[in-house]
C-alpha cells in the first residue's frame, strides 16, 4: 500500500459539547445532536482507559507470559479528555457550574449566575439520575469533529473532573483548562469513526460574537491580620477538583452513576502580588498570617461590585496559605506569591460564612441551554 498524501492540520479538528438532562445519563451520545463549539486552543484526543491485566500461568515452559495470558476489555473503563480554552462570556458559567455541580440563576438580560459553597448553602453531592434544575446536575455529551466524514469521536455523559481558571495578566485574558471524565468506555458509550450529522460540518458557536474575559479587576483585596488591604495582582488562578468517579457497571460495563466529591471537593490556587506598602514584612503581614495559619478573605471584582451588567464578576474565597514565596528579582519589582487552598470559615467551631462564591452576569440562561 502506498503512503497517503493526506495530512491533517490542527485547525481541522474541533470539539463541541451539549448539555443533557441527567435523567438521560445512560443515553449514548448521538450523531444527530447539535453540539456547541468549545473554543479550544489545541485539540486533545480523548484517552480510552481500559481494564487490563496479565499474569504468567502454570504449565508455561518458559518465564515470559504468553499472549493467551493477557486480558483487556473496554467494559468498566473510563475516558478522559484534556482541554485549554480562552474563557468567553457565554461559556464560563457552564464550565464552572459543571465542575462544581452548583448553580442558581436569577433575572433575564442579563442573567445573574451564582456558584458557591457557604455555610448556609454548602455543596451537596448531585443525583446524576434526576432531572435538571437550574442547569444542575450538569452533564455533557462531547463530539470531536475530526475534519473528514466518518472520522468523528463521541463521548457520552462527561463531566469536568478538574478545571483551572487562570487570570493570566501577561496574556491579558482568562484561560480555562481542565479534564473531562466519562465512565462510558464501551463501544456504545465511546464511539469512533462517526459522522456527526447534527451540525453542518462543524459545531455551532455558543455565541456568534463571543466576548473573551479579560484579566483585570477593579477590586483586588486580601486580608492582612483581619483587615482588607488593596493588592497589585500580577497573577491569580483557581483549580477545582471534584474527585468524580464512576459507580457500577451495566450490561455494557458502562457507569450507572457518578460519585461526586469523594471524599471532598478541593479548591486550590495561587496569587501573586507586588511587594509594596500594603504587602511587606511589617508587624502585620501575609507572611505572619501564613506562619500563624490565619485564613484570609480574597475579594476580586470586575465592575462596581453590584453584578448587574453583562460581564461583571465577583469572586470571594476564604484562602488558607500553604506557602509564602518572595521573588526579589522579578523584572517588574519584588513579588509575593501565595499558593493557597480554599477553606470553609468557622465561628466557635461551626461553619460560618463563605468558602467560595462566584457571581457572574451574562445574556445566556444556563438553565435552558
Amino acid at each position: 500500500m502506498a503512503i497517503s498524501p493526506k495530512v491533517y492540520g490542527k485547525n481541522q479538528f474541533a470539539v463541541g459539547i451539549k448539555n443533557k438532562n441527567a435523567s438521560a445519563f445512560t443515553t449514548a451520545a448521538a450523531v444527530g445532536t447539535t453540539y456547541q463549539l468549545l473554543p479550544v486552543i489545541n485539540v486533545s484526543a480523548p484517552v480510552l482507559n481500559l481494564v487490563e491485566s496479565g499474569e504468567i500461568r502454570s504449565n508455561n515452559a518458559g518465564m515470559i507470559e504468553t499472549a493467551d495470558d493477557q486480558f483487556r476489555t473496554r467494559k468498566g473503563g473510563f475516558v478522559t479528555m484534556d482541554f485549554e480554552v480562552p474563557a468567553e462570556r457565554e461559556m464560563i458559567v457552564r464550565m464552572l457550574a459543571n465542575v462544581m455541580q452548583d448553580h442558581t440563576e436569577t433575572g433575564s438580560g442579563p442573567y445573574l449566575h451564582t456558584i458557591q459553597s457557604t455555610s448556609s448553602n454548602p455543596l451537596v453531592r448531585p443525583d446524576f439520575t434526576t432531572n435538571i434544575g437550574a442547569g444542575i446536575p450538569s452533564i455533557f455529551d462531547i463530539g470531536l469533529f475530526a475534519g473528514a466524514a466518518s472520522e468523528d469521536f463521541l463521548v457520552t455523559s462527561a463531566v469536568l473532573s478538574s478545571l483551572t481558571m487562570n487570570f493570566d495578566m501577561s496574556d491579558g485574558r482568562c484561560l480555562l483548562s481542565g479534564s473531562f471524565y466519562s465512565g462510558f468506555a464501551s463501544s456504545t458509550g465511546f464511539k469512533i469513526g462517526q459522522n456527526i450529522t447534527g451540525n453542518s460540518g462543524a459545531p455551532d458557536l455558543m455565541h456568534t460574537a463571543p466576548t473573551q474575559i479579560e484579566s483585570y479587576f477593579n477590586v483586588k483585596q486580601i486580608d492582612i491580620n483581619g483587615s482588607a488591604a488593596d493588592a497589585v495582582v500580577t497573577a491569580v488562578s483557581f483549580t477545582f477538583e471534584n474527585n468524580v468517579a464512576r459507580v457500577g457497571r451495566d450490561a455494557n460495563g458502562d457507569a450507572e452513576a457518578y460519585a461526586f466529591g469523594v471524599p471532598s471537593v478541593n479548591i486550590t490556587g495561587e496569587i501573586s502580588v507586588m511587594y509594596d506598602g500594603n504587602f511587606k514584612n511589617a508587624a502585620d503581614n501575609v507572611f505572619q498570617d501564613f506562619i500563624d495559619g490565619t485564613p484570609a478573605t480574597l475579594t476580586l471584582q470586575q465592575g462596581d461590585g453590584t453584578v448587574n451588567t453583562a460581564g461583571e464578576m465577583n469572586i470571594v474565597a476564604e484562602i488558607y496559605s500553604t506557602a509564602h514565596n518572595i521573588d526579589f528579582n522579578a523584572d517588574s519589582g519584588a513579588v509575593i506569591t501565595i499558593p493557597f487552598k480554599v477553606v470553609q470559615p468557622t465561628s466557635s467551631g461551626a461553619a460560618a460564612g463563605t468558602a467560595f462564591q462566584f457571581i457572574y452576569a451574562d445574556n445566556k440562561s444556563n438553565s435552558s441551554w
